[in-house]
């Protein structure tokens, strides 16, 4: 059963992700209306970032945590290869971000803030969560098939909706600027570096075993 320190923490960081979501809904779905975007044209459009997604995980496994950690909602995240999954997807949230999209646009004012929320704060919290709240070396090497597919769902959605509507949600998926050969590498790209992320967290998980042994 999760401990009070942790279920404390996790509703805090829980809180931090909600109030990052709620703010980014609220600023960009007028954003979009203003283009002439339909109400739910703007929310799919705002869920199709993989971005909101993870974030959206990250809170409700949280929040399932820290309020009701008792259900099977609250059982189902508690599971280590869960917590850890969550962790790998999170990470290469901020990691994408930092080295391939901070410099592809300037936010202003509150899209700046929870920019920082999503990106930045979200994935230092919740790696933090991981490293002093979940098992050590409770995590089999066979997890990273299952953690991949949510990646790999999410890019044939982004692929399959981007060519019917021409529009892609990050400028590296974009096909009809870089064409297909392009984008397979750059998605070859983010596979291996979530292969890589993955093998860290477990490999991490393994050591810290060892090492409190």
């Amino acid at each position: 059963m999760i401990g009070k320190s942790a279920k404390i923490f996790a509703l805090l960081i829980a809180l931090v992700v909600w109030a990052g979501l709620v703010l980014q809904f609220s600023i960009s779905v007028p954003s979009y209306l203003r283009t002439g975007i339909t109400m739910p044209g703007a929310i799919i459009q705002i869920f199709s970032f993989f971005t909101i997604q993870t974030n959206l995980l990250v809170a409700v496994c949280l929040t399932g945590l820290s309020v009701l950690p008792k259900t099977s909602w609250g059982k189902f995240f508690y599971r280590p290869s869960v917590l850890t999954a969550i962790a790998v997807y999170i990470s290469i949230v901020g990691l994408v971000y930092a080295v391939v999209l901070r410099n592809t646009w300037q936010p202003q004012g509150l899209f700046k803030t929870t920019d920082f929320l999503l990106h930045t704060i979200s994935p230092l919290l919740y790696v933090v969560f991981w490293l002093v709240f979940v098992s050590a070396g409770s995590v089999k090497w066979q997890a990273m098939l299952r953690w991949a597919i949510f990646p790999l769902a999410y890019l044939v959605y982004a692929l399959v909706r981007g060519a019917v509507i021409g529009w892609y949600p990050y400028p590296f998926l974009d096909v009809a600027k870089l064409g297909y050969e392009r984008v397979a590498v750059n998605s070859l790209v983010i596979l291996v570096v979530f292969l890589i992320f993955s093998a860290l967290f477990i490999g991490g998980s393994c050591l810290r075993r060892r090492i409190t042994a």
